[in-house]
């Protein structure tokens, strides 16, 4: 395992490789390319990642409950595809431009991550996840206008205090969420499914929906829709 820690370096690829448990911490990992590799129980806090891709890697050794941690890490431009990161730490990662795509990502904890463009317009915002599974996940707290999270289930997630205005959340189980002070407005939620978005809490303005949608948008409101007489 030493050896292997000491063979890392930026623009590394390795495949089918078993890095589980090493300390990564405040290492240079920029532009690496690993494919079916395990990172279970890996150090990776502070480390610069950016350019890095992750094909089919595992980050969660469920038999001894130890997780990757990347906590403070650069996560910029990294992309996660078919990953297990169930329960992995990313809490205070600069991580614009973060592609996560069909990834087991339940109880993952993205909060307080800064997702803005780190030079220039720091109201620019890049997250890209699809076609993941995110319940009871944490982002909380994190800035994400104009982002891309579509195609995921999100139950019961913590959303506390996220902006989501003018993001793009189509076609997303959103049950049971944990909402407070969330911003939705002009965000699309078309074809995505909820049950305690309260309009009277949350500021909807120039929201996208379908019509089959208004039902559970004004429930909490005591509103009866019904459809127009014949």
């Amino acid at each position: 395992m030493e050896n292997q820690l000491a063979e890392l370096k930026p623009g590394h690829c390795a495949s089918d490789e078993d890095f589980s448990h090493q300390d990564f911490s405040h290492c240079e990992l920029s532009d690496c390319v690993f494919d079916h590799c395990n990172f279970s129980g890996c150090n990776f806090r502070a480390t610069n990642l950016q350019g890095t891709a992750f094909n089919h890697c595992q980050f969660n050794d469920t038999a001894s409950e130890n997780p990757a941690d990347f906590s403070q890490a650069s996560l910029r431009e990294v992309e996660f595809n078919h990953c297990n990161i169930t329960v992995v730490n990313f809490i205070r990662c600069s991580a614009y431009g973060l592609a996560l795509h069909h990834c087991q990502m339940q109880g993952c904890d993205l909060s307080n991550s800064d997702f803005r463009l780190p030079i220039g317009n720091s109201e620019l915002a890049k997250l890209c996840i699809t076609h993941s599974n995110l319940s009871f996940a944490n982002l909380s707290n994190c800035y994400l206008n104009n982002c891309v999270l579509t195609d995921n289930r999100m139950i019961e997630c913590s959303m506390d205090y996220c902006d989501f205005t003018n993001a793009d959340l189509r076609n997303n189980e959103l049950h049971n969420l944990s909402a407070v002070g969330i911003t939705l407005a002009g965000a699309d939620l078309r074809g995505s499914s909820f049950n305690n978005i309260n309009p009277q809490d949350i500021n909807l303005t120039g929201v996208r929906l379908y019509y089959h949608q208004l039902p559970a948008l004004v429930d909490p409101l005591g509103i009866i829709v019904e459809p127009d007489p014949t």
